[in-house]
């Protein structure tokens, strides 16, 4: 999916001082799946495995988008997802942000959409774990700690929005927020998000 090359705001959060330690990240992560976009794509990936009409409930995830730089990382990402599984699976689905093609993807290959919510979630915070690595605040093995402690958590979201519709999506991780809409111009920069 290229997640290598997006850091959700997490290189603002670094380059400010709001992310110095693993206890930071792991703040800030749990922040993100309990009240932020992590939270909010397994709701979206959950109402895009039960629709019938994919496409509308894509263009209902994009009306939250909080920032240009996360709109802009969900849909390539998605895209990038979508090639991968086209692919690879032999399926259709057309471009789509990343947790609503997730979503159809996971139906029409008739996976448990339970499973693939929590999987999610662990690549969700793996991967920001990844680009706090190489930003440097934290080393591999704290980041390791981060992942594994965050574990728990990740089912406990998959689970708090197993029965989630649209009215249940919002976004209260408002540092994750400004620092997805300051990235925008903060300069020298590593990531595209």
């Amino acid at each position: 999916m290229g997640a290598f090359a997006y850091s959700h705001g997490l290189e603002t959060a670094i380059n400010e001082g709001w992310i110095a330690d693993a206890t930071s990240l792991e703040d800030w992560l749990r922040d993100c799946l309990s009240d932020g976009s992590g939270r909010a794509d397994a709701i979206w990936m959950r109402l895009a495995y039960a629709a019938d009409d994919p496409l509308e409930m894509d263009a209902k995830a994009r009306s939250f988008a909080t920032a240009q730089e996360r709109l802009r990382e969900a849909e390539r990402q998605g895209a990038a997802f979508v090639a991968t599984v086209n692919a690879v699976w032999g399926l259709a689905l057309p471009d789509m942000l990343l947790p609503v093609s997730v979503g159809r993807a996971a139906r029409l290959a008739e996976l448990d959409i339970d499973t693939t919510a929590v999987l999610y979630l662990q690549a969700f915070v793996a991967n920001l774990t990844s680009s706090a690595i190489r930003l440097s605040p934290i080393g591999q093995t704290a980041g390791q700690r981060v992942i594994l402690n965050l574990q728990p958590f990740c089912l406990q979201v998959a689970e708090d929005t197993r029965n989630a519709d649209t009215t249940d999506v919002f976004g209260n991780a408002f540092f994750s927020d400004i620092s997805a809409m300051a990235h925008e111009t903060l300069e020298p920069r590593l990531f595209q998000s």
